[in-house]
Parts: structure tokens; C-alpha cells; sequence
């Protein structure tokens, strides 16, 4: 009998885990942990409960569950099991986004209560280990942009820095709205690479996006010769952040937006 995390493990629930370390498996099945046991499907059952309660093993969905190293602690828990989960049992293409992706490459420092994923279906929010996952449906024009990173065991799907601020002009709601979008643009500046984002953009093909990153570039003094690049005479106004108050601060002529958004909040960070 061994002991991990406080607890002690039956021959079987250590036969188990070591079956399953030795495949490098993290993810797997009630099949998969009934191949390596023995015996029938329902004494595997009871080895999955018993593990779960130990908090070696997690359920994820209806006959899937997912490893729980021994390093991750009393708590059974660890930083990187949401992005495995995720890229365990989402059909790709998808990608991590929004404000997940803000915080995830440094761009924010706010740790978002939801992680976004973006894909080409509506599918249902759901749970894992107290942090809610939720689905943003993007055309399959817009699916574009990621970069797979690595995990101790597999890797996932995230959207790069470029692509995540521009996915937070299209719909700014998912990213704390416009401001936050524009905070994360100065403090990144440095790191974006303007090439892309002009490529993207034009490949985006939308013109709120083009009008709102016109804008926050304005204010913040940033990227002079993209700004005049992304300038040209648009038709009718577009709100500067359709997730915001009605509140009108004025109107961009040469952007065309209803600015429902204090300049002086974009303005802000011109300098920070």
C-alpha cells in the first residue's frame, strides 16, 4: 500500500496511477484504466471513485477523466490542468482567448473569473474545479491566429498577442471592454509586432475592429504609420464599445465612433 497526498492507496488504485504514468497518459478513459486493472468495467468504476475522492483524478466529462500529478498538492489541483482539460475535450479549431489570453501572455494583470474558448459552436458552459468555462462563437474567417503552447504533458491552443487584441475589439465584453483592451496594447507595445497586426486585421476584414484599434492608437500616441494606414473614409459611426453605457463623451470624425467611453480613459495610457 502506498501513500500519496495524505492518503493511502489500495493495490489497485496504485496500479492505476502507475499504469498510467508509465504510458504518460494524462487524460483517459474508464476504458483505458479498465485495460490496464483487469477485471470488469464496474470494479474500474469503483477505482475511479475511490481516486476521485482522494483527489488523484478528476472527472472532466461523462467517461473521460484526467490525472491529477501528486506534485499538485494537498489540494489536488494545479495551474495547468484548465488549459489540459480544455484541449482534452474540444474539438479543434479552437482556441484560448480573450481575457484568458490578456492575462495569459502578461498584457493584463487581471486573472479573469472565466476562461473563454473560442470555436466555431455555441456549446454549453461548464465547470472544472470551480473555474467556468465559456464558449465564444467566432465565424470560421475569424478562427485564426494561435499559437500552440506547451504543458508538461501536451500543450493547447491560445491565441497569440495580436490576435487576442484584436478578437478584444471585436467584442470587447469577453476582455473588460475597450479600456482594458488599450491598457493592454501600451503595456505590450514593445512586444506586438505591428506586421502581424496590420495583416490581421486586413484579413479580419471588419470594420469596427479597424476604426476601434485606429482610435486606441490614436490616443495612445502608438504605431504613427499603421494609424495612417488603418485611416480611410468610413460610412456612418460605429459605437466605440458596443459592451459599454450609452453614455456619449462625443463623436471620432475621422474614426467615425460614438465614443460611449471617456477619451481620457484611453488617453491614460498613453504614458503609463
Amino acid at each position: 500500500m502506498s501513500v500519496t497526498q495524505g492518503f493511502r492507496l489500495g493495490p489497485s488504485e496504485s496500479k492505476l496511477l502507475f499504469g498510467l504514468e508509465a504510458k504518460a497518459v494524462d487524460l483517459f478513459t474508464v476504458g483505458d484504466a479498465r485495460r490496464i486493472l483487469g477485471g470488469p468495467r464496474s470494479a474500474a468504476v469503483d477505482v475511479l471513485h475511490q481516486l476521485r475522492r482522494k483527489g488523484r483524478v478528476a472527472h472532466v466529462r461523462k467517461g473521460a477523466y484526467l490525472l491529477v500529478p501528486a506534485r499538485a498538492g494537498i489540494e489536488g489541483s494545479w495551474a495547468e490542468s484548465i488549459f489540459r482539460v480544455i484541449d482534452g475535450i474540444v474539438d479543434p479549431p479552437y482556441y484560448v482567448g480573450f481575457w484568458t489570453a490578456l492575462n495569459y501572455w502578461g498584457m493584463s494583470p487581471q486573472i479573469p473569473r472565466t476562461v473563454h474558448v473560442v470555436h466555431l459552436r455555441r456549446r454549453r458552459p461548464f465547470e472544472y474545479q470551480g473555474q467556468r468555462v465559456r464558449y465564444v462563437r467566432l465565424r470560421p474567417d475569424l478562427l485564426f491566429g494561435w499559437s500552440d503552447e506547451p504543458l508538461p504533458r501536451g500543450s493547447f491552443r491560445i491565441s497569440d498577442p495580436e490576435k487576442t487584441v484584436l478578437d478584444g475589439l471585436l467584442l470587447p465584453r469577453h476582455c473588460g471592454g475597450v479600456g482594458e483592451v488599450a491598457r493592454a496594447i501600451r503595456t505590450s507595445a514593445e512586444e506586438i509586432r505591428w506586421t502581424r497586426m496590420e495583416s490581421y486585421v486586413r484579413r479580419m476584414h471588419v470594420d469596427a475592429v479597424r476604426r476601434r484599434l485606429g482610435f486606441v492608437l490614436e490616443m495612445t500616441g502608438l504605431a504613427p504609420s499603421l494609424r495612417k494606414r488603418l485611416a480611410r473614409d468610413f460610412s456612418g459611426f460605429r459605437w466605440l464599445d458596443p459592451s459599454g453605457a450609452s453614455s456619449r463623451y462625443g463623436y471620432s470624425m475621422e474614426w467615425g465612433l460614438i465614443l460611449n467611453v471617456d477619451p481620457v480613459e484611453i488617453r491614460s495610457w498613453r504614458s503609463a
